[in-house]
């Protein structure tokens, strides 16, 4: 997806090698081939013409959406009232039902948790609500609804809120009410929100499914800019809203965004792009190759964990644009099979990014969820239950790359062969300096005997040349970055005991780390600092979330759960926790093979609540099962992450071409490989052991 924008120029000019980044990740076919010397499939006409064509559909878009949001549409004015029931009395307030349906929304001291499972509480309910059709003295019911049974929670300063939607078919000469009941000895008041408009109609849904469609259709077929698709995809969804008469306000759609989600991503991004300036991760990819001794296999092993460490507690896709270009180079000095060895790279950073909340976007979107963190979900608890899966699925999937590429891995294709040999007759190459003999000296004095492995052959020599060009450049820098990465993990780590740090969210620690940085950096231009930060992947989520929120208002979510449910009730009651499971833990990773994984873990973890709402599922498994099947099924397709693009994209700088058929053929074995051991430890720790 093209995520990556200007911001990324700058990093890369910076510490790529001097190459220039161009703008990001959609490789498109037609610039791939002019890139490749191809010819390109469309003629100059047909480009022109589709090009026209593609400018004014978006007009049209554009000016429908202008018109309806800012001129016809008026913002959603639901009747808000306080409703007060005295002890085991009823109280009736009339609504105007035009459209057969209702939506009421109660706020106040309700105990929502309960609510799911009421089993919990005995069956002792505060209140009920319900619909009915009265005559116009109110003192005859002719029909009405189910009662909604409503818990009340036992601190009566709290403030919760819970909805539901009723339907019930117009009635000539009747008046609809809502009527609400107590059934305990103390007074009930609670604030009443009436929707009688409510977006529950089956043409609804059908609208929400279109702007999911075209959200997908126009990021697989890359039609324009994703960020740009996301963003006139959420302004499209506001106006089908304002059709409906349900225009949310300006601050409605602010507080659609989960902003928890962005400052984490935000002062990650900002720490790791200023540690990239001190030349640490090409330092430690060149430790690699000493640990190694040079040779292929085991640097490949330290090199893919050192991917999946540093993914894990810096984020999977900054890794994935500091340590391409110096892993290109290895392969080229030690002559292996470049793409196979970068899409082996791109696998483990999103396996390794799986294990806590900032190493992949879909972690920081689930872990940063309000309701998510209502459940109890913390840093700790997070990386607790993600480290066997991820651990055996690591371990496997190396075991499973050696035993089938043990020698194609030295089998070179032609172009890389052309590369190579166009490098060495380059002529450009600078004679090494009298500190690089003197290490070249140094390293052939050592004994091989002192180590497990005995040097290759020109050991000496290449380890003597990554170490010229990859140094630390700014050790004190780097030091004070340390300090902000340190602090930030005491603080989540202390954030999983309430009593200590009830306060600290992931979000504001990460964002705290990142001012404590950029003070002890003391630039005194903060341009720079603000330069590299890759705002255009924030607006790109910030847009999702506007997107899912107006889906959910739409009724797409609630639909589906609906129909999921029963599918459900037809099971054994201890076989819906497996089998909802298993179903989000797929359904997540095979859309991630058509789509980036953060969009499919916002629109997933919607339905994972709609789904926790409808019936007694515990939700932390669901939880588990959205991020594996996101980072996991984010091996499936070059389209799957972030990192995995970013990877094609500066390997096709440097002359490499990954398309999506070779990363597909790759990783979507491996992909389903560790969908296996995911399913396995989900099952066992979920549904055999109960680990709720």
């Amino acid at each position: 997806m093209k995520i990556l924008s200007n911001p990324l120029r700058a990093i890369n000019s910076r510490h790529i090698n001097g190459s220039q980044f161009q703008a990001w990740p959609h490789l498109r076919r037609t610039r791939q081939n002019a890139q490749d010397g191809e010819t390109p499939r469309l003629s100059e006409r047909n480009r022109a013409i589709i090009h026209i064509v593609k400018m004014c559909i978006l007009l049209l878009l554009w000016l429908g959406c202008t018109v309806i949001v800012f001129v016809f549409a008026a913002e959603e004015k639901p009747l808000n009232t306080m409703v007060t029931v005295m002890p085991n009395q009823t109280v009736l307030r009339k609504v105007d039902l035009p459209h057969n349906g209702v939506r009421v929304t109660l706020l106040g001291p309700v105990d929502w948790e309960l609510m799911r499972f009421p089993e919990e509480d005995n069956g002792v309910y505060g209140a009920g609500l319900r619909l009915e059709w009265r005559n116009s003295d109110l003192n005859v019911t002719y029909r009405r609804t189910d009662m909604w049974n409503i818990v009340m929670a036992s601190d009566g300063t709290s403030y919760n809120e819970v909805s539901k939607n009723f339907r019930m078919h117009h009635q000539a000469d009747r008046q609809a009410v809502i009527s609400l009941e107590s059934k305990q000895d103390s007074p009930v008041s609670l604030h009443m929100v009436v929707n009688n408009n409510p977006l529950i109609t089956d043409m609804c849904v059908l609208y929400a499914g279109l702007l999911i469609l075209g959200l997908y259709m126009l990021i697989i077929f890359d039609i324009i800019d994703h960020t740009f698709a996301a963003l006139i995809i959420a302004t499209t969804a506001i106006a089908v809203l304002g059709i409906l008469e349900h225009r949310p306000n300006v601050h409605t759609i602010i507080s659609f965004v989960n902003f928890e989600s962005l400052m984490l991503l935000f002062g990650l991004m900002t720490i790791v792009d200023i540690m990239a300036t001190t030349g640490v991760f090409e330092y430690l990819v060149v430790g690699t190759y000493r640990i190694s001794r040079g040779r292929p296999w085991p640097l490949i092993f330290f090199l893919s964990m050192l991917t999946a460490f540093l993914s894990a507690f810096l984020n999977s896709d900054i890794m994935a644009l500091v340590l391409t270009p110096i892993t290109i180079r290895l392969c080229e000095e030690m002559s292996l099979r470049t793409t196979y060895v970068l899409v082996v790279v791109a696998i483990f950073a999103d396996m390794g990014g799986a294990l806590t909340p900032m190493g992949n976007p879909p972690n920081a979107i689930v872990t940063t969820n309000p309701a998510v963190v209502a459940e109890g979900v913390d840093f700790v608890q997070f990386v607790i239950h993600m480290l066997p899966g991820v651990l055996v699925a690591m371990f496997v999937v190396f075991g499973i790359v050696y035993a089938t590429h043990r020698k194609s891995i030295f089998v070179l294709d032609q172009n890389q062969l052309d590369l190579m040999e166009e490098k060495k007759t380059a002529g450009d190459k600078k004679p090494p300096s009298q500190e690089t003999l003197e290490r070249i000296a140094q390293l052939k004095q050592k004994k091989p005997g002192r180590y497990w492995l005995n040097p290759v052959d020109n050991f000496a020599e290449t380890l003597a040349g990554l170490e010229e060009g990859n140094r630390i450049r700014d050790k004190p820098l780097l030091i004070k970055c340390c300090i902000a990465l340190i602090f930030a993990l005491l603080c989540m780590i202390l954030h999983s005991i309430p009593t200590v740090a009830d306060g600290a969210s992931l979000g504001w620690v990460t964002l705290l780390a990142a001012f404590l940085l950029i003070i002890l950096d003391d630039k005194n231009d903060l341009n720079a600092t603000l330069g590299i930060i890759q705002w255009i992947i924030l607006l790109f989520i910030a847009a999702l979330f506007v997107l899912s929120e107006a889906v959910d208002q739409l009724g797409l979510f609630e639909w589906i759960g609906d129909r999921t449910v029963v599918l459900l009730t037809s099971l054994e009651p201890q076989h819906q926790t497996a089998v909802t499971t298993m179903v989000l833990l797929w359904t997540t990773a095979l859309l991630t093979i058509f789509i980036d994984n953060a969009a499919v873990t916002i629109f997933m973890l919607k339905f994972s609540f709609q789904m926790a709402s409808k019936d007694d599922i515990p939700l932390p498994p669901m939880f588990w099962a959205l991020t594996f099947g996101a980072c996991f099924g984010g091996n499936g397709s070059l389209f799957g992450a972030v990192s995995n693009e970013i990877i094609a994209l500066i390997a096709l700088q440097h002359g490499y071409k990954i398309s999506f058929w070779h990363f597909f053929v790759i990783g979507f074995p491996l992909m389903l490989v560790t969908m296996v051991i995911g399913s396995a430890y989900l099952l066992i720790a979920h549904s055999a052991l109960n680990w709720n």
